[in-house]
């Protein structure tokens, strides 16, 4: 096997043929093209040129953003890498995108295993277009019909104009599709790496809506509203050309992939070179100098474990954006190797042969060496790993790697500070919780103890007159005068006083039940069983109660919560009317059924709710009371009740001279 690469030049080119031996008879020879010149007339003269020197040379080729030759990085040029074969047959196929990029793939890996019988099918170099094409689609059509071949390329570039790039082989030229030759082989060597060191820069993001590569939101905001918030206007009126300076890092099979921009459209969307699935989490990048120049040294020196006779190099135009003339820092040492070319994309294929994945990357260098010898390596030139021998004005670099290592580190710190703060909130969180539950027992053992003070004051009548019928009954009895009427009327008087309780005892047991069954009762029995707990409290501040029931209709309710609420607002009314000494109080219960919906409104006339609290009333954490009456966590409680456990609605306003409370739930049928 041999590999040459040279520039192109017309006048040159057959003097360059004579000296490495390549004639019209070469077989089983391989020529890539890649080339700045971006149209179809010069592609074509140049096909014609070739086949006529070479008539049975197999050709791919591609427009680029800058290419890579044995001198490193190049712009405006044609750079031809040569490839003799002699235990590797090989095959070339191109198609037009028809459909999808998806059966694009699957058309091109299908015909390579046809065109060859032998199942030894052993790597793909593969050049789609940079702009019409979705790389990732491509690569997932290729896989879904065979993911063991190692595939490598790119997507073709067109100097960051963004206008139209083009694929090619012998005799076709293609700006929407796929170009592809398969090498055959038992005895081909094929090594594959790559180099990102994206970093990850600022907070991470929640993709809202995409569909494949096209993305419509992120963060609540149309992709480019987010790219400008976060870039800027001006940078975001550059998209795409400057976008792929500023790539999505998302984490896919496992390894971080860097997502540029291909495409801006109208509504505000974006495309990029690979799929960005909703829900996906994403974050900017940021080029790290350093870390790509160290990652690029280990690369190469793996590679003295693997037999090499050419190296190709597919490399992000963003990477030569960075690093601009140090770019050559990560690609000039491979040369020491091998002999190298390749060109910067819009896209990077790359093959994990270990996992048997193929994979999309933007902003990466991706490197495929091949070798039909076994031979390693021997002589490694100590200046390999020197950095000095390619330039010596590094001072731009140092500062770009300056900046680099700042971003890096402070946004480490930024990242530490954020799980710090949110362990802090978490902590917080619990230490109000458990206040919060300690409130709820305080306010539960306050209310328990207003029960208990109702409850004597509800028995302290009927048992005081049961102990006065029986000491008139015994006074009668000592004075000999106690008649049998008289005992029978003492009697029948004991048992209403024993009913009263037992009615008062049964409305405070449905008061406290769990039970949230629904039960059917009517409207007024409902009202009337609240207000014998209440009912007490009203009568000892002098409150005048009115109970209009417009439809006494049975209704079916969890009985035990709907009485919860009702005590609540009365007491709160009571509340309200006291501390505001009112005359003549009043509280007005009206209740109805309108529209399969069971309403009680609850009035008073003790002033109404000031404007500027009235919003906030149902709020667990607001409160216009004092220690003396609970916390002001009832009337969130009772939202709740009524809302989140029924389903109804509990509002409240003013109404002439006070409040009234609403309370609409539906009823169950």
């Amino acid at each position: 096997m041999k590999s040459f690469t040279i520039q192109y030049d017309s006048d040159s080119l057959e003097e360059y043929l004579l000296l490495h031996d390549i004639n019209k008879d070469t077989n089983n020879i391989l020529i890539q093209i890649f080339t700045s010149q971006n149209n179809t007339i010069f592609i074509q003269q140049l096909q014609k040129e070739l086949l006529f020197n070479i008539p049975n040379a197999k050709i791919i080729g591609a427009t680029t953003c800058g290419e890579i030759s044995n001198d490193g990085a190049v712009k405006d040029t044609t750079i031809l890498s040569f490839t003799i074969f002699e235990k590797t047959q090989i095959q070339t196929v191109i198609k037009e995108n028809i459909i999808t990029s998806f059966d694009t793939g699957k058309e091109i890996m299908s015909e390579l295993q046809d065109s060859n019988k032998q199942d030894n099918l052993k790597l793909i170099i593969s050049f789609t277009d940079g702009l019409v094409s979705n790389g990732e689609e491509y690569l997932n059509g290729i896989t879904s019909i065979n993911s063991d071949v190692i595939i490598a390329g790119g997507m073709a570039g067109d100097n960051a104009k963004f206008e139209e790039t083009f694929v090619f082989n012998e005799d076709t030229i293609l700006n929407a599709g796929a170009v592809a030759v398969g090498f055959y082989s038992d005895d081909l060597k094929v090594h594959t790496d790559y180099n990102f060191n994206w970093e990850t820069v600022g907070k991470q993001h929640i993709v809202d809506k995409s569909y494949k590569n096209r993305v419509y939101k992120i963060g609540g905001m149309t992709t480019v509203d987010f790219c400008k918030y976060y870039l800027g206007d001006k940078i975001a009126d550059l998209l795409p050309a400057i976008g792929i300076e500023f790539p999505l890092v998302i984490k896919n099979n496992g390894i971080n992939q860097a997502r540029a921009v291909l495409t801006k459209h109208d509504d505000g969307s974006l495309s990029f070179a690979g799929n960005i699935q909703e829900g996906s989490i994403v974050q900017f990048g940021h080029g790290d100098v350093q870390m790509i120049i160290n990652k690029g040294l280990s690369n190469i020196s793996t590679l003295f474990d693997y037999p090499s006779e050419a190296i190709f190099i597919f490399s992000c135009m963003a990477r030569h954006a960075l690093l601009k003339d140090d770019v050559n820092f990560e690609i000039l040492p491979y040369r020491q190797i091998a002999p190298i070319a390749g060109f910067f994309t819009y896209g990077e294929f790359y093959h994990n042969i270990s996992a048997s994945q193929n994979n999309l990357l933007n902003q990466s260098m991706t490197l495929l060496s091949i070798s039909e010898d076994d031979k390693l390596l021997e002589h490694i030139d100590p200046n390999i790993f020197n950095s000095n021998q390619i330039s010596n004005d590094t001072l731009s670099l140092y500062r770009t790697q300056a900046l680099s290592i700042l971003i890096e580190r402070t946004t480490k710190e930024l990242y530490e500070l954020n799980a710090n703060l949110e362990k802090r909130v978490e902590q917080e969180i619990e230490k109000n919780y458990e206040n919060e539950k300690m409130i709820q027992v305080m306010q539960t053992q306050a209310q328990l103890g207003e029960m208990i003070e109702m409850i004597l004051h509800q028995w302290r009548q009927p048992l005081s007159a049961i102990s006065t019928v029986v000491s008139s009954a015994q006074l009668y009895q000592e004075m000999g005068t106690l008649s049998d009427d008289m005992i029978e009327k003492t009697f029948a008087n004991i048992t209403q006083y024993v009913d009263h309780i037992n009615v008062t005892i049964n409305d405070f047991r449905d008061l406290f039940s769990t039970n949230t069954k629904f039960s059917n009762i009517t409207m007024e029995k409902l009202i009337n069983k609240s207000l014998t707990i209440v009912g007490p409290s009203l009568k000892k501040n002098n409150i005048e109660l009115v109970k209009e029931f417009y439809e006494d209709s049975t209704i079916s309710i969890p009985i035990s919560l709907i009485m919860q609420v009702i005590i609540n607002i009365i007491k709160n009314a009571i509340d309200v009317i006291n501390e505001n000494n009112i005359s003549n109080p009043k509280i007005i219960i009206k209740s109805y059924v309108k529209k399969n919906r069971a309403v009680i409104r609850i009035f008073d006339n003790g002033g109404g709710i000031p404007k500027d609290i009235l919003p906030m009333i149902f709020d667990k954490k607001f409160t216009t009371k004092g220690d003396t009456h609970g916390t002001g966590l009832g009337l969130d409680m009772s939202k709740n009740i009524i809302e989140q456990k029924l389903g109804g609605k509990l509002t409240a306003n003013n109404y002439q001279d006070g409040a009234v409370f609403n309370i609409k739930i539906p009823i169950a049928n």
